[in-house]
C-alpha cells in the first residue's frame, strides 16, 4: 500500500497535491491550527478532505478576483497555515506564488516585491507601507482593517460559499517556476530561488513510504508532526508539505514559545518535532528534561548546526516506543542540512535510535536520493575523499537560478552552497563550516565549526562560537565567545582545559563571557556580528 501512496503522488505538482492526497486519506485528519483562517471555516483540525476543499475555494477566489492566472502573487500573511493552502491554490489557479514575511522593514519587503516583479499581493490588513506607489492589485484577507482599495478575500467567499476550482493547472512543466522564495542572509537586493514542484516535492513524496499515518491502519490519525517555524521559508512550508505527503496529523503553532511547544508536546503526544538549534536551546532552558517528551521518536532540526551534546540529550528526552505504558529505548534525531537553493534538506546527520537509553549508536551523515555531492578545492577541481573542500551539490532539486539573474550552476551543472565539507565515498558527508567562515591562522586553515563541537563538551559550556580577530603575527587568532552554563565561567580553567583537546594553532587565545551569541532572523548564526563583538570586548 505504501508504494501506491508513493506512484499516486508522481508527477503530481504543487497544484494537484491535496486533491491526491484527499483521494488516499479522506477524512482522517491533516492539519490542526492554533489559528483560524480568515474566510474559511473555523475548523481548527482539517481533514485531507477539508484541506483540499479550503485550497480549490481559495483557487476559484483568486481566479476569479482576477490576479492569479499567469502572474507572481505574493503571500504576505501572518504565519499561519493558511500561507500553505495560499501557496497551494495560486499554484492550481495556474500562479506562481512569492511567500514573504509581512515582519520585514518596508524598504526589504518593497525590494522582494520588486524582484519577483508580482502584480498582486496577498495580505492582512497591517500590511501595506512597504508596497506604496507599487502597480499592483491587493487582496485583503480580512484579517485585520484594511485600506478600502482592492479585493476583500472573506467577503468574496462568504458571497460565493458554492465556489471550488478543483481541476486546475496541468500537470506541472519540470523546469517551470513554481514558487519563488527569498534566500536568506542576503545583502543588497534579494534574491529569489525559482524552486519548481519537481524539486520542491521531489524528497517530500518519499514521505509517503514513511510507516507513519497509514491511513488505513490501526494507528490512523494517532501519529502526529509538531511544527513551529515560519511558513515563508524553506523549512517550515517543507515540514508542513512533507506531514501531509506522509499522511500523518500535522500541527503547526503560529508563534515559538518553549513553554507553550513543550506543553503541546504532552497533550498533543506528537511522533515528531520539528525545530532550530535556537529552538531547542530554549526548550531546554525551559526546562525539557522534566517534561513528558516520550512520545516523539523523531526530532528533526536545520537551519543551522546542532551542537552533538544537545542532540543526544533530546534523543534520551524522547523514546523508541511504549512498551505495557514504560518507554523503551531512545528517539532518532535528525539534523538536516539544506537551503532554499536546494530546495530543502538535501543531506542529513542522523542519530539512530537505540533499544537501550545507556547505547547511543554513532551518526551517520548522508545524502538523500537524488543528491550529488563532491568537494573541489579553491581553483573548482574535485579533491580527494575525506579532504575539505568547498561542498558542491547538484542534481534534479538543485535550482536552475535566480529570478532574474541566469543560471546559478555551473556548466556540469554543480551548484556550489558555500559550505566546507569532507565527501566519503557512498554520499556520506562531514561538515566542516562555511567557506567564508574558514579562519587562517598561521598560515593554517581552522575551521570554527570542528572547535566548537569539542568546546560544547565542557561541562559549563550552554552556547560557543568561535571567531577570528586581526593578529598582527598570526593574520587571526581564535577567540571563544562563551555563554556559560549557570552564573558563570572561569575563562582561564576553560582555556587550560583545552590544552590537549585542541591543536595549539586551532585552540583559543581568549575566552568572552557573554550572555548570548548573536544571530539573524533566520535563526542562523551571524558569524560577522559575533565577531565584531569579540574585537569590541577585546578593545574595551
Amino acid at each position: 500500500m505504501l508504494e501506491g501512496r508513493v506512484r499516486l503522488l508522481a508527477g503530481v505538482g504543487l497544484g494537484g497535491l491535496t486533491a491526491a492526497l484527499a483521494e488516499a486519506h479522506g477524512d482522517h485528519p491533516a492539519l490542526v491550527a492554533d489559528e483560524p483562517t480568515p474566510g474559511l471555516p473555523p475548523r481548527r483540525t482539517r481533514s485531507f478532505a477539508d484541506v483540499e476543499h479550503d485550497v480549490s475555494r481559495l483557487a476559484a477566489a483568486h481566479l476569479a478576483l482576477d490576479h492569479a492566472a499567469e502572474r507572481r502573487v505574493a503571500v504576505a500573511i501572518d504565519n499561519r497555515v493558511d500561507v500553505v493552502l495560499h501557496v497551494l491554490a495560486l499554484a492550481r489557479a495556474g500562479a506562481v506564488p512569492v511567500p514573504v514575511s509581512p515582519r520585514l522593514e518596508p524598504a526589504e519587503l518593497r525590494a522582494v516585491l520588486e524582484e519577483a516583479r508580482v502584480s498582486a499581493v496577498v495580505a492582512d490588513g497591517p500590511l501595506g507601507e512597504g508596497a506604496r506607489g507599487l502597480d499592483v492589485r491587493w487582496c485583503w484577507t480580512g484579517a485585520g482593517d484594511h485600506p478600502d482599495a482592492g479585493a476583500d478575500l472573506a467577503v468574496w467567499l462568504a458571497a460565493h460559499p458554492g465556489a471550488r476550482l478543483v481541476e486546475g493547472a496541468p500537470r506541472p512543466d519540470p523546469d517551470a517556476p513554481a514558487v519563488l522564495l527569498a534566500t536568506s542572509g542576503t545583502t543588497g537586493r534579494p534574491k529569489l530561488a525559482r524552486l519548481t514542484s519537481q524539486g520542491l516535492l521531489g524528497i517530500l513524496r518519499y514521505a509517503a513510504a514513511v510507516p507513519l499515518g497509514n491511513a488505513r491502519g490501526p494507528r490512523a490519525g494517532r501519529d502526529a508532526l509538531l511544527c513551529v517555524l515560519p511558513l515563508v521559508h524553506v523549512m517550515g512550508l517543507s515540514a508542513v508539505l512533507g506531514g501531509l505527503c506522509a499522511g500523518v496529523r500535522t500541527i503547526h503553532l503560529a508563534r515559538f514559545d518553549p513553554d507553550r511547544v513543550l506543553g503541546a508536546i504532552e497533550r498533543e503526544r506528537p511522533n515528531a518535532y520539528v525545530g532550530v538549534p535556537t529552538m531547542y536551546a530554549d526548550l531546554e532552558a525551559h526546562g525539557a528534561a522534566e517534561r513528558d517528551l516520550s512520545s516523539v521518536q523523531l526530532f528533526v532540526s536545520a537551519a543551522d548546526v546542532m551542537p552533538p551534546d544537545r542532540a543526544r540529550r533530546f534523543q534520551r528526552y524522547g523514546a523508541l516506543g511504549h512498551v505495557f505504558g514504560r518507554r523503551v529505548g531512545t528517539a532518532a534525531f535528525a539534523d538536516v542540512y539544506g537551503m532554499v537553493e536546494l530546495s530543502g534538506g538535501a543531506a542529513v546527520r542522523l542519530y539512530p535510535p537505540s533499544l537501550a537509553r545507556g547505547l547511543e549508536l554513532p551518526p551517520v551523515a548522508i545524502t538523500f536520493p537524488g543528491f550529488e555531492p563532491r568537494a573541489v578545492d579553491e581553483a573548482g577541481a574535485p579533491v580527494g575523499w575525506g579532504t575539505p573542500g568547498r561542498l558542491q551539490i547538484r542534481g534534479k532539486a538543485v535550482l536552475r537560478g535566480y529570478e532574474g539573474r541566469g543560471s546559478a550552476l555551473d556548466r556540469e551543472g554543480w551548484f556550489t552552497t558555500g559550505d566546507l565539507a569532507r565527501v566519503w565515498p557512498g554520499g556520506l558527508l562531514t561538515f566542516v563550516g562555511r567557506s567564508k567562515d574558514r579562519l587562517k591562522v598561521g598560515g593554517f586553515s581552522v575551521f570554527p565549526a570542528e572547535v566548537e563541537e569539542i568546546l560544547r563538551t565542557h561541562p559549563a559550556v550552554r552556547e560557543v562560537v568561535v571567531v577570528g580577530v586581526p593578529d598582527e603575527r598570526l593574520g587571526e587568532r581564535p577567540v571563544a565567545l562563551v555563554v556559560p552554563r549557570g552564573e558563570g565561567l572561569d575563562t582561564e580553567a576553560f582555556l587550560a582545559w583545552t590544552k590537549g583537546r585542541v591543536a595549539g594553532y586551532r585552540r583559543p587565545r581568549e575566552a568572552l563571557v557573554v550572555d548570548h551569541v548573536p544571530r539573524g532572523n533566520h535563526g542562523k548564526l551571524d558569524r560577522e556580528a559575533a565577531t565584531r563583538m569579540a574585537v569590541e570586548q577585546l578593545e574595551a
